[in-house]
């Protein structure tokens, strides 16, 4: 929402104060390097331009490099960046969550725009080289100091690499991420897409007998009813042959729009074949069966359906029966469904008849 702050880098990745103080103890981090970054920071100062041109030439000996650092404006901000980075060695919040932030955010840009990780972490090696020779230039004569002071330059540099090792692995991980939810929605779209009839939308032919299936197991199970709905529209041929396919098919769909909304959502609507539908009722008795096919027989008869002036009704005949201990699989179910629908459409059309195993 407008408004909200947005996590930082460290709440992303889970980077807390606590985390950083046991990394610094764990690299042995303590006082004495605290006081031993401010003399550093003073020796960087004392040659800072020259620290910066020799890091930026030696990285641009390599092809790989320079596509990242060719031009001179890309080289003059980095430069600015670096600098201000190295020159904040010194201040006594290095330790705290603004400067992990500001690591994160450093590595997480370059991770952005593709730069390899060890071209990353090799910079370090070239960065603690040139302020090393300037640190054994200043203290030749006294090994003590110069010794504490490698030791302090050392860990700090670990310790920023310690982050960039963070930086890429989450970036790497949320990316991945990313990537599975996006192959996953897609494999849900397709799924979808195999499912179901590309012109009317309902499920295609194939899976409607795989749902149908799986659902009068359960049913057969559980012990719950059944009903199946046989739905064909009438003089359907006639109607195509008066106005053409193209009437005839925004008929269909439209009807389509009709009967899904009153079937339920977790009933089992799909396409037979041209204009003949199959309707699932999961968990449905056979007088809620037959309210509902004359339900769908009412809104049909009843709707005009007009395209481009031209104005037509339509009716459809409903084929329905129960499963019964007879009648205990799809194919003799669909068998008397359609037995139904014949009846319908004998009689005259425009009805709904429910097949009754004891009249055959």
């Amino acid at each position: 929402m407008d408004g909200e702050l947005k996590p930082t880098l460290c709440e992303l990745f889970g980077v807390t104060q606590q985390e950083l103080a046991t990394t610094w103890s764990f690299l042995g981090f303590s006082n004495e390097d605290v006081a031993n970054m401010k003399l550093i920071e003073r020796v960087i100062a004392e040659d800072i331009d020259q620290i910066l041109e020799d890091f930026y030439t030696h990285l641009q000996q390599y092809d790989e490099l320079r596509r990242f650092i060719s031009d001179s404006e890309t080289v003059k901000r980095l430069k600015g960046t670096l600098r201000e980075h190295l020159l904040s060695q010194g201040q006594d919040e290095f330790s705290q969550l603004t400067y992990a932030e500001s690591c994160l955010r450093i590595g997480y840009t370059h991770e952005r725009i593709g730069l390899k990780q060890k071209w990353y972490l090799g910079a370090y090696v070239k960065l603690t080289e040139l302020i090393a020779y300037r640190l054994a230039a200043r203290f030749s004569s006294d090994a003590a100091p110069l010794g504490s002071l490698l030791m302090t330059l050392t860990r700090r540099f670990k310790f920023e690499e310690i982050l960039a090792v963070e930086t890429y692995y989450q970036a790497t991980i949320q990316r991945l991420e990313s990537s599975l939810s996006q192959l996953e929605e897609t494999r849900h779209q397709l799924q979808e897409l195999s499912r179901l009839d590309s012109f009317t939308r309902t499920y295609n032919r194939q899976y409607t007998m795989e749902a149908l299936e799986m659902e009068l197991v359960r049913s057969r199970r559980f012990k719950h009813p059944f009903a199946l709905l046989f739905v064909d529209f009438d003089f359907f041929k006639e109607l195509n042959d008066r106005h053409g396919h193209a009437f005839g098919d925004f008929v269909i769909q439209r009807a389509v729009g009709l009967i899904r909304h009153i079937v339920r959502p977790t009933d089992i609507f799909g396409r037979y074949g041209g204009e003949e539908f199959l309707i699932g009722l999961v968990e449905c008795e056979q007088a809620e069966a037959v309210r509902t096919a004359e339900r769908i027989r009412l809104k049909i008869s009843q709707h005009a359906f007009t395209r481009d002036q031209i104005s037509e009704s339509l009716t459809v005949s409903i084929g329905v029966a129960l499963m019964t201990p007879h009648l205990d699989t799809i194919e003799r179910l669909m068998g008397s469904a359609d037995l139904a629908l014949y009846q319908a459409k004998h009689a005259g059309r425009n009805q709904v008849r429910l097949w009754d195993e004891n009249a055959r």
